[in-house]
């Protein structure tokens, strides 16, 4: 009999043990779906493209800010309109008119995510504004550095500052998680010219 409540009492624990460890991991899983969107879209292009070279931490980020850690709160205009990245309608595109009673914005819509990842790529690549970022991205400066050239994507006065934060203290902590140490998780991927000059 004791042996039967010891075995109950395991068993309890254990499931007890998977929900919370399910609930902790979960805390990532609509970015790791949005990031798996990023990278079906990226590899639609031709490898050498801006589009598939963008730095996948850089979209994220972006998509990260603009949802609210993909939650959308308080933001049911772009989430019917499929925009994760806060992008407006110009010309003829489609579009919903925003909810803030302030500002009208008109949100573009997208008929779905990965149309807004192809979207916001195409935005970043042509548009006049992002021609510093475009030639950060060329010199291979670090991703946080893009972020100092988006001052005119947002009306927020400190959000490349607010960017940073959102890359620093989720996108990386997602993207190269650590343990209690402060070890990574799981190994960073390497430069192939990296790794070739290790083996020297």
């Amino acid at each position: 009999m004791i042996r039967i409540q010891e075995l109950i009492k395991h068993f309890v624990l254990g499931i007890v043990s998977l929900l919370l460890l399910h609930g902790t991991m979960d805390q990532y899983g609509k970015h790791r779906d949005f990031l798996k969107k990023i990278r079906n879209v990226q590899s639609q292009y031709n490898p050498d493209s801006f589009e598939a070279k963008l730095d996948e931490d850089f979209i994220m980020t972006i998509a990260t800010a603009e949802t609210g850690n993909f939650n959308f709160e308080g933001a049911d205009t772009p989430k019917r309109a499929n925009n994760f990245f806060g992008i407006q309608a110009q010309g003829n595109e489609n579009f919903i008119l925003s909810q803030d009673p302030n500002k009208k914005a008109k949100v573009r819509v997208f008929d779905s995510p990965e149309d807004s990842i192809k979207g916001f790529l195409e935005l970043i690549k042509t548009g006049s504004n992002f021609q510093q970022l475009r030639e950060s991205i060329a010199r291979g400066d670090d991703t946080i550095n893009y972020f100092d050239y988006l001052d005119k994507y947002a009306e927020k006065k400190d959000y490349t500052e607010f960017l940073k934060n959102v890359y620093i203290t989720r996108v990386l902590d997602f993207m190269n998680p650590r343990d209690d140490t402060g070890k990574l998780i799981l190994p960073t991927r390497k430069p192939m010219k990296s790794q070739m000059n290790n083996l020297k």
